[in-house]
């Protein structure tokens, strides 16, 4: 029998005499939640007349359904890092708005699932072309070990087939068009990311018709439609008149909006009170701010929204999720938190072995 005391979590081998390289280090720590959330995922099985999603990170989400269908929008497994100026970096939106040497784009979260242990997924959606919502390491791992299509505007397609997707599993959209999978209809919706249009060559010689026309290839909203209900997924829109649009023109259960604290200088990210704005036209009857902890200068608070919407007696609910956690509706329709388990329901006094007496 090995020492337990160099047994670490997970049994890993903890031995001094022990051989370690980098790479071993990586495979053994990283993806730090490991499988679990993978096993989570494919375990579930969703009630009939419900859906479920998770909430993965960023704009990051996993929707899965009663027939069984798996949708991952903006799925993410990259990182961030101290970016500098250069001949390509400066055509960025972040260096376009700010005229920045350097950019502290640091990411915050772990990785959550492990991207070489999904085999099951029926669509990537993504609704624009930055890295972190039209992802390499996603696609390049979806492509090989699942039959999933890929979903997304013109541009996010030519990244698709840049990554060598074939043609004949993806799905271009633009405003209006429709995708069926199994139980989910897929309706893509206008943009309203305006940090997307001015990452774009020769910015200076676009006319506002480009501009019109250069958001619908660039970038999409969703509304995914259930028999049970529908989510609006508002990728990285900041506020629009648009949201009124779309709230009239469609019936929006639960809408997951992107919003941040932006730093001075920089406009990113929706603030706290347009993403009750967003929410509010959009007559949604729940909302779950995202994409809020992963980007270091743009960190925000989620609870501003829920005092902004409580300042206002919205009438609609603000569910703040923690990253990993599951939302079921329309069981979780009332909750305010759904935060990461602390362990307790496991606990098991019984079996409490301490050979001490438990007040020392």
């Amino acid at each position: 029998m090995p020492d337990r005391e160099l047994m670490g979590d997970g049994g890993l081998n903890l031995s001094p005499d022990r051989e370690l390289d980098r790479d071993t280090w990586l495979r053994e720590v990283f993806p730090e939640w490991k499988t679990y959330l993978n096993e989570e995922i494919v375990n579930t099985v969703v009630e009939p007349s419900t859906f479920a999603l998770w909430r993965l990170g960023g704009a990051a989400i996993w929707l899965k359904t009663p027939e069984d269908a798996n949708i991952a929008v903006d799925l993410w497994f990259g990182t961030g890092g101290l970016l500098d100026y250069n001949e390509i970096s400066k055509e960025s939106g972040l260096f376009r708005m700010t005229g920045a040497e350097k950019f502290p784009w640091h990411r915050t979260l772990p990785h959550f699932l492990d991207p070489f242990a999904i085999t099951k997924c029926d669509a990537y959606v993504s609704t624009h072309i930055h890295t972190d919502h039209c992802d390499f390491y996603a696609i390049k791992n979806l492509l090989k070990n699942t039959e999933c299509v890929f979903v997304g505007p013109p541009r996010c397609c030519d990244i698709f087939k840049r990554f060598k997707v074939p043609r004949d599993r993806i799905v271009e959209v633009t405003p209006g068009t429709t995708y069926t999978i199994k139980d989910v209809e897929i309706t893509a919706l206008e943009s309203f990311d305006r940090t997307v249009l001015i990452t774009e060559q020769n910015l200076h010689k676009l006319t506002m018709e480009d501009f019109a026309k250069l958001m619908d290839k660039k970038a999409a909203n969703y509304l995914f439609k259930m028999p049970a209900g529908s989510l609006y997924h508002a990728g990285d829109s900041h506020y629009s008149n648009g949201f009124f649009k779309h709230g009239r023109m469609y019936d929006v259960d639960l809408a997951m909006i992107t919003f941040g604290d932006n730093p001075d200088g920089l406009t990113d990210k929706m603030n706290p009170y347009d993403c009750y704005r967003a929410a509010k036209c959009l007559r949604a009857k729940v909302v779950i701010p995202m994409h809020y902890a992963d980007w270091s200068p743009v960190a925000g608070d989620p609870t501003d929204v829920e005092m902004i919407a409580q300042k206002k007696f919205a009438k609609f609910n603000v569910c703040i999720m923690s990253p990993t956690t599951k939302f079921v509706w329309p069981k979780d329709k009332d909750e305010k938190r759904i935060e990461v388990t602390r362990g307790s329901e496991y606990f098991r006094p019984e079996l409490i072995d301490i050979p001490f007496p438990s007040y020392l």
